[in-house]
């Protein structure tokens, strides 16, 4: 019987290989036999303690043990899971929170002062991964409640709602994606296949985050294999430490943004560290320019793979896999194109490219990325109207521009959507211009991607000052940091005296990017 529902793969994986290694939090290790019990023991825990099928669960953690826990515990009691991601202001997580209507707030031990200031406004249940705070139940203690027995079957199904993962929108507010258990799965299992994924491997969880769906589904793909998964507790980046945990733990999938890559090149060029187990590293989330790749290829050998995908198609859509990198025996132009691609559609997944009128493009012409798929959400959590906007007639609008070979190679070429991704992280300009917005010496602004040569993109504002307005570059900056995630915040602000509109007032961002992405084949 194949897998239904996400909370089966412990399950299994217990049932099977009990005794094989699951989760690595250096100093504490646990078998799978121990991470199902565990899991059990929440779910119960949960359900004992009044959570019932349907209900939203928020977790607000670091990656840890408990967060994987956490998430395979609500998939057993048919609670769904939404993830908060830590880098997001006060009020950002309200509104999240008010947007889902959780009942319950799982939280890590390092952001009790946040859950804290959370409570004043959300009179939830709330659990505490570190000790009992008297307002917060303690982790362990709500385990010790719950049986080790596998919760009752009929509590989740395979088409229920299983996670909803918040994504920055362009209309400023955040959309909560909803994805089923089959079709998180479906996803996981494509990254099984496009990273050939197996038993023996051994994953470093360190970025991205498992808030972001696509650190979650690597998570997950690698326990359907029954691999084993090492948690860095590193808050940011150290290519140090990352290439000496590959050492020390054997690891042999590493997952990676291109600044880190390029980060890591420096470090691994010193030959200082013994690599042989790597097999794959995967980076997604910005392009990867051709000069570091090339090196990195050569440093590392023919291990990297590519994914393309948004939130909202599972994430996979397209991947250019390991064999996909080689260029050997290629021209110089022939290579150089293949790196730039974000390779062929993942399995199961159709892909065309559409006209503003929604007719089906030819190669080597410029359209929208449409995708149909199993992998797909199901809707934006509570907003009909852009449900309909992006779901239509069975197929996702990506709203990324993209053109595709004769052998349905596709290339990314521009963003329809203006969102921004620096370091990894996408941020839509709409959000950064509704908070510059409330500044009261700002009258206009407008929010774009600029290159750089360390993030990918940088965040930058073009601002206009109301009359006998006054502020300046860091007044601006430190008001966004007040009020945003801290990597949203613009990293330059420029003051103009108008903006560029079209006859119907719309500010024209593509003549404002023009300047700075002159000269560059790819705007994106």
């Amino acid at each position: 019987m194949p897998v239904r529902t996400i909370g089966e793969v412990p399950y299994l994986n217990a049932l099977y290989y009990p005794d094989k290694k699951a989760i690595v939090d250096p100093p504490q290790e646990f078998t799978w036999a121990q991470v199902n019990e565990r899991v059990n023991r929440l779910a119960n825990g949960l359900i004992g303690m009044g959570c019932r099928k349907g209900e939203r669960i928020a977790i607000l953690s670091y990656n840890s043990p408990q967060f994987i826990e956490t998430i395979f515990a609500c998939a057993k009691a048919g609670l769904i899971y939404v993830p908060l991601n830590f880098r997001l202001s006060l009020d950002e997580m309200k509104y999240i929170l008010n947007d889902s209507t959780p009942t319950t707030l799982i939280f890590g031990g390092q952001l009790v002062e946040v859950a804290s200031a959370l409570r004043e406004d959300f009179p939830l249940r709330f659990v505490s991964m570190a000790e009992d705070l008297g307002w917060a139940r303690g982790y362990e203690a709500l385990l010790r409640s719950g049986s080790a027995a596998e919760p009752s079957e009929a509590l989740a199904a395979e088409d229920d709602p299983a996670e909803i993962f918040y994504t920055s929108g362009t209309t400023g507010f955040s959309k909560g994606v909803v994805h089923t258990h089959r079709a998180r799965l479906k996803g996981a299992l494509n990254c099984v296949i496009d990273g050939e994924l197996n038993f023996d491997d051994i994953y470093l969880l360190n970025v991205p985050a498992l808030c972001h769906a696509a650190g979650w589904v690597w998570v997950l793909a690698n326990s359907m294999v029954g691999g084993s998964i090492v948690i860095s507790r590193l808050r940011g980046f150290d290519p140090e430490v990352i290439l000496r945990t590959v050492e020390d733990r054997s690891i042999t999938n590493l997952q990676m943004v291109p600044l880190t890559i390029m980060e890591l090149i420096d470090f691994a060029d010193k030959g200082k560290y013994d690599l042989s187990s790597l097999r794959m590293i995967f980076y997604a989330t910005a392009p990867m320019p051709a000069a570091p790749l090339r090196k990195a290829l050569s440093l590392f050998g023919n291990i990297f793979m590519q994914p393309y995908g948004l939130t909202e198609t599972g994430p996979n859509v397209t991947c250019l896999r390991k064999k996909q990198h080689s260029i050997e025996g290629l021209s110089d132009e022939t290579a150089a194109k293949r790196l730039r691609s974000c390779g062929r559609p993942c399995c199961g997944v159709y892909v065309k490219l559409v006209d503003e009128n929604g007719r089906e493009v030819p190669p080597h012409t410029v359209g929208e990325i449409v995708v149909k798929s199993t992998d797909m959400m199901t809707c934006y959590w509570n907003n009909e109207e852009q449900t309909e906007k992006t779901l239509r007639d069975g197929w996702l609008y990506t709203g990324d521009l993209a053109t595709y070979d004769e052998d349905h190679f596709f290339y990314l070429v521009d963003r329809k959507k203006d969102m921004i991704i620096s370091g990894g992280l996408n941020i839509y300009p709409a959000e950064v211009e509704r908070v510059i917005h409330e500044h009261p010496a700002v009258a206009q602004c407008a929010v774009i991607g600029v290159p750089d040569e360390r993030w990918g993109e940088a965040v930058k504002a073009l601002v206009v000052l109301g009359s006998e307005r006054q502020t300046s570059e860091d007044e601006i900056i430190n008001f966004c940091k007040r009020n945003l995630a801290g990597y949203k915040k613009p990293r330059s602000v420029e003051f103009v005296s108008e903006l560029p509109r079209n006859p119907q007032g719309k500010i024209l961002k593509k003549v404002l990017r023009e300047r700075y992405w002159a000269g560059r084949e790819r705007k994106i």
